[in-house]
């Protein structure tokens, strides 16, 4: 969905023609079999061919698309997928307009086509996608004004989303590097005892759009967070900035309260040694509505549930708890990672539907589309865990697509050779093999990594653990036990 919304159809098709030349053997092969291939017109296909030529280019790969004899060439040295991708979305009109609201929040439309050359009808028509989803999570995106308004708490939810789903904050780590800033010294030895399963990017980017938002006037107001267990010396110095910019006393804690709330009360939890859990264990006593729910729905649940020891039981319970919470906050309209991968989460698990049907008819009246979706993909690997036997060690980088992690670690769990543990980018621990969202976060000292993109990617995961264990090993399935 990501690409639906900020992808024009070239650049779409620019992505199925590059996705299909991954696939291809190596060798040379006429603008007309990629016209047979697409079904488009042989000049719409060369047009496509020399676009990606340009992108290529751009993109500093070196690679070069057409030979001297106008026939484009597969010789393996293609950049990754992830990489063509994140181009794409990168420099897509409805990424460059969100981004420019929140780093250039002076800029209007006009200024923004005369420095695209793109006329105000072209780029209205091209964020139609980003305003009718930003408007079903309650979200005005006004386009002639490039200006973001709606609840304050969800407009920094979806900038998070986008910013790390397109390219893990790059641009806005960039933004505050030209303007003298190093987003990193937000963060001191209190907050960093925290973030052993959660990665230390994730809270500066909330962060940075807090200092970007409050500078123009948007502040947080979510009175029932501010009463949420947090603890005391968290954003220290992410305050001090804040004061530094003249954001007042009284604004200046809830938008620490804030942060802190998505660094601990949002995220799904899976080890039962993370620091952040005694603050949400306690929290949670007290909140008395969405404890029974939770409790309640793990009930229906369980008996469903294959080899699952009580101390996962905990973990789930707290993670039901948090999805429970969050509805109850939000009335399931918080942006969510979730929005843009749920059709393919679908493709790649056969058995969703018939879980969330299940799911759907556990809540009843209580359901909304929103929340079952959430305790379907939470509840699924657990309803399809085998046992396992563990080998080789492999650390996964966690990121805040937490329910991609969770199909991401059932998957690993169902290869007998692995054993895997959460870790983030300062971790000094070794490991034979490292499973990321992106190069950048792996540790320099550990050289054996693999990219995740998508759940699409997880039989080349395999495939990558594979060849780090060298042996063979089948994956074995379980079906669903619902009746």
């Amino acid at each position: 969905m990501l690409e639906t919304i900020l992808l024009d159809d070239p650049a779409q098709n620019k992505l199925m023609l590059f996705k299909h030349m991954l696939e291809l053997e190596q060798g040379l092969y006429p603008i007309h079999y990629f016209e047979k291939y697409t079904g488009f017109s042989h000049i719409k296909t060369a047009n496509l061919l020399n676009q990606m030529n340009q992108d290529l280019f751009d993109l500093e790969t070196g690679y070069v698309l057409f030979t001297e004899k106008e026939k484009v060439q597969i010789d393996g040295s293609l950049p990754k997928l992830h990489s063509y991708r994140q181009f794409l979305l990168q420099n897509s009109v409805p990424y460059q307009v969100l981004l420019a609201t929140l780093l250039q929040p002076e800029m209007d439309l006009k200024e923004f086509g005369q420095l695209t050359d793109l006329s105000q009808s072209s780029l209205m028509r091209r964020l139609k996608p980003l305003v009718a989803y930003l408007k079903d999570k309650g979200i005005r995106l006004n386009c002639l004004q490039m200006e973001v308004t709606g609840r304050e708490s969800l407009v920094r939810i979806m900038y998070f989303n986008f910013l790390w789903m397109v390219d893990f904050g790059t641009e806005l780590f960039q933004y505050f590097e030209k303007n003298n800033f190093d987003l990193h010294t937000l963060l001191d030895e209190n907050d960093l005892i925290y973030l052993q399963y959660f990665e230390q990017r994730e809270q500066i980017i909330y962060q940075a759009i807090s200092l970007l938002r409050t500078k123009h006037g948007h502040y947080i107001d979510e009175p029932e967070i501010n009463h949420f267990l947090y603890p005391a010396a968290l954003n220290t110095r992410f305050k001090q900035k804040l004061a530094q910019d003249g954001v007042a006393e009284t604004y200046r804690e809830r938008e620490a309260n804030f942060v802190a709330y998505m660094i601990f009360y949002w995220p799904q939890y899976f080890s039962e040694n993370d620091p952040r859990l005694p603050y949400v264990r306690k929290n949670y006593k007290s909140l008395t509505e969405s404890k029974a729910k939770a409790a309640d729905f793990l009930a229906e649940m369980l008996p469903y549930f294959q080899n699952f020891p009580r101390n996962k039981q905990e973990l789930l319970l707290i993670n039901y708890q948090t999805i429970f919470l969050r509805q109850q906050l939000f009335d399931g309209k918080a942006p969510k990672n979730l929005d843009f991968i749920l059709e393919s989460l679908k493709v790649q698990h056969p058995n969703y539907e018939i879980l969330q049907g299940y799911v759907a008819n556990i809540l009843a009246a209580k359901k909304s589309d929103d929340l079952v979706n959430l305790l379907t993909l939470v509840s699924l690997p657990q309803v399809e865990r085998n046992e396992k036997t563990d080998k080789i060690k492999v650390g996964i980088i966690g990121f805040p697509n937490h329910f991609l992690l969770y199909s991401l670690i059932n998957r690993i769990e169902d290869l007998p050779f692995v054993e895997y543990s959460l870790m983030n980018t300062t971790s000094n621990e070794q490991y034979d093999a490292i499973i990321t969202c992106a190069a950048s976060l792996v540790p320099a000292n550990n050289h054996q990594y693999w990219i995740v993109e998508g759940e699409g990617s997880f039989d080349a995961t395999d495939d990558f653990l594979f060849r780090v264990f060298k042996e063979k090993q089948k994956k074995q399935k379980t079906a669903l036990p619902l009746s």
